[in-house]
């Protein structure tokens, strides 16, 4: 099983996994999400994953994160 913590508010979705030490962070920014990524214990700046326009693309998006499965289509645009 997994070792992971999910949080989330209006502004914000964190989700962090401890079996990897990745962290993936979802900030909402006006009229999209803008979505980094990046080790839970290392440095203090994260990589821009992504963008996404709802914050059910967001957690979809997280859980094929988790998967980490390439074959599944993302609704994120990826840059």
């Amino acid at each position: 099983m997994a070792n992971l913590k999910l949080d989330f508010d209006d502004e914000l979705i964190a989700v962090d996994d401890h079996d990897r030490q990745q962290r993936l962070i979802a900030a909402h920014d006006g009229d999209k999400w803008t979505v980094f990524e990046g080790a839970i214990d290392g440095p203090q700046a994260l990589s821009k994953r992504a963008t996404a326009e709802t914050a059910n693309q967001v957690l979809v998006d997280a859980l094929q994160w988790l998967a980490e499965n390439d074959d599944y289509p993302s609704s994120l645009d990826y840059r």
